[in-house]
């Protein structure tokens, strides 16, 4: 029976403004798969490994190093080209001892190299908390995973925690308050760590804001769907593009 199932590439002029990719020499390009992050804010797995990285030149040259199991997200090794790639995902290069982190930056995702010590660590957005049989809590995180702490830990939704992967196993949570630091990872000014002044409670049909005041001195109010916590100082590990230059 033949197969049934969506186009497996789209034209470059309609891909994401933050893709790193040439929109006039060719038509198409592979569209993103369904996955762990949204289409309109990942990159597919071959467009980070030929037009962002650069590590390879052409598709077919992408293909090989997939499948040859070269290349592994989160500790997991990935073969799919349309993959998707997205917010503090860990892509790792054994054979090359090379390690990057997607991070935002001013609107994009760009990938920053980080060192062998940073690379089982991932820092992910709590989105739910649900209560399942025998009074077991789960966490729902950004990128669609789900985690299970072995111990009581006090995080809710809007908060960000640090877990090893690929086990998933709890290493800390941040929560966002007064006086806290917080990752903005949506819009113009992406990518620069914020304090935190105020935070104001949300209604139904408005959620939570927060007065923010960035490094150079100004201030705004912003959802709090789009601050990452970080607690009162920034975890040791590589979540700007500047903090890794």
């Amino acid at each position: 029976m033949a197969k049934k199932s969506g186009s497996l590439k789209a034209k470059r002029s309609a891909t994401p403004a933050f893709w790193q990719i040439s929109r006039k020499d060719k038509r198409f390009v592979v569209r993103t798969s369904p996955g762990p992050h949204l289409k309109s804010y990942s990159y597919p797995l071959l467009v980070v490994l030929r037009d962002v990285l650069g590590l390879v030149k052409t598709r077919r040259e992408a293909l090989s190093v997939l499948n040859e199991g070269k290349v592994s997200i989160d500790g997991k090794i990935v073969k799919a080209e349309s993959f998707p790639i997205g917010l503090m995902d860990v892509i790792d290069f054994p054979n090359m001892g090379r390690s990057f982190r997607m991070v935002p930056h001013y609107g994009r995702l760009v990938p920053v190299e980080i060192g062998a010590n940073e690379k089982g660590l991932k820092l992910c957005h709590v989105k739910s908390k649900k209560t399942g049989r025998g009074s077991k809590i789960s966490y729902g995180l950004h990128d669609g995973r789900v985690i299970f702490p072995e111990a009581e830990v006090d995080i809710k939704p809007g908060d960000a925690c640090i877990i090893k992967i690929p086990t998933q196993e709890f290493q800390a949570s941040f929560k966002l308050g007064k006086e806290t630091l917080a990752l903005l990872i949506r819009g113009e000014r992406s990518g620069e760590i914020t304090t935190v002044e105020d935070v104001k409670p949300g209604t139904y049909s408005r959620g939570s804001i927060a007065t923010v005041r960035f490094a150079d001195g100004t201030s705004s109010e912003l959802p709090t769907s789009v601050l990452l916590p970080l607690g009162k100082q920034v975890p040791e590990i590589t979540l700007t593009k500047s903090a890794a230059s």
